[in-house]
């Protein structure tokens, strides 16, 4: 946990970031005109948009004297000689300044696009939450904003620095509580209204190596089948669970199998909205190669991979965001996008 003065100083902080307009710079359309650029505004935007050192002189005169010293005492902030960097990659989720670590296959604390998605269905929410592979803390904190109170789990305690850090530059320490764990462990015989999940999702072959925020078994529904199994203890009866990930399946549509035996095994009426569909082929193979931990070797990685794909007879990914509640009846549905406009299929189960 941090110090008091360190909670005020990252509030102070994010109002810094508030006034220097970067934010807009860091969401508004790239083919939009740059807003009039002050000169904190051009600091930051070389520091936290493009990745680049600037003097410490020039930092000074930007941030109060407080501010600096605490981002550089937690290591927020490098000194490199006469010069600063950036530890750490800052986004705006939404109206929320986040710290996360720069992506690569090795980090540990991964932030990306499809934590928008997850958040969005997530705005509102109230009662006690349940952010599960919560990372630096992108749902937890949107949920933090309308919740009575919310838990994060995250079974990556490295994760846990940045998560405080990013929960007091929001103002909202005193609405979250963070635990280190195995998805549902740490919070056995408790309830929660509402239960969100972001889990490495991405389909790999065994014996891959891959980073730790992205692989999610050999059909990438490794961490679902966990979340799903255990719902009904956790969940309250009114309850909903949002969970983000990608399931494999061919041209006409997602393979459901998985989600029809979690339905009926756990008694859950189960939503898989498919957002978007890419044949595994072209660049989505090679960005799956690509995260591979192995260097050198891309050529029998894709070769893995391709077989892998091939004996699950599958063709295509489909990412999906999961809505999940209790039901009397078993059921999946599913919608998604086939090339030529929206399928839908339904399964009930007695």
């Amino acid at each position: 946990m941090l110090r008091n003065e360190q909670r005020h100083a990252l509030f102070c902080w994010k109002d810094v970031l508030a006034e220097s307009g970067l934010e807009q710079a860091l969401t508004r359309d790239p083919e939009a005109k740059p807003p009039e650029i002050a000169r904190r505004f051009q600091v930051f935007l070389r520091m936290f948009g493009e990745g680049l050192r600037v003097e410490a002189r020039e930092l000074q005169a930007c941030i109060p004297g407080e501010v600096l010293s605490t981002l550089e005492t937690l290591g927020l902030l490098n000194r490199i000689g006469n010069n600063v960097a950036a530890a750490y990659r800052l986004a705006n989720h939404m109206g929320l300044w986040l710290f996360s670590e720069k992506v690569s296959p090795q980090a540990k604390c991964y932030y990306g696009n499809d934590s928008f998605e997850l958040s969005r269905m997530l705005i509102g929410a109230e009662g006690n939450v349940l952010d599960l592979c919560s990372g630096v803390g992108p749902q937890a904190l949107i949920c933090a904003r309308t919740a009575r109170h919310v838990t994060a789990v995250e079974i990556e305690p490295l994760a846990a620095k940045l998560f405080w850090i990013n929960a007091a530059m929001n103002g909202l320490t005193d609405k979250v509580e963070f635990l280190t764990g195995d998805l549902l462990a740490p919070v056995a015989g408790r309830k929660f209204d509402v239960i969100s999940c972001n889990p490495p999702f991405m389909p790999v072959p065994a014996g891959v190596p891959y980073p730790v925020f992205a692989g999610g078994g050999s059909d990438g529904l490794d961490i679902v089948r966990r979340l799903m199994a255990g719902l009904p203890e956790v969940l309250a009866p009114d309850g909903r669970c949002e969970v983000v990930g990608a399931v494999l399946g061919d041209a006409c549509g997602p393979d459901l199998a998985a989600f029809k035996k979690m339905a009926a095994e756990s008694s859950l009426a189960i939503i898989v909205d498919c957002r978007t569909r890419e044949e595994l082929e072209g660049k989505t193979l090679k960005r799956l190669v690509g995260m591979a931990m192995v260097e050198g070797k891309d050529e029998e990685v894709e070769r893995a991979f391709r077989n892998h794909f091939a004996s699950l007879n599958a063709t295509h990914l489909y990412c999906f965001l999961l809505h999940a509640v209790r039901a009397p009846s078993p059921m999946v549905c599913s919608s998604f996008w086939d090339g030529s406009g929206m399928g839908f299929r339904m399964e009930s189960f007695q």
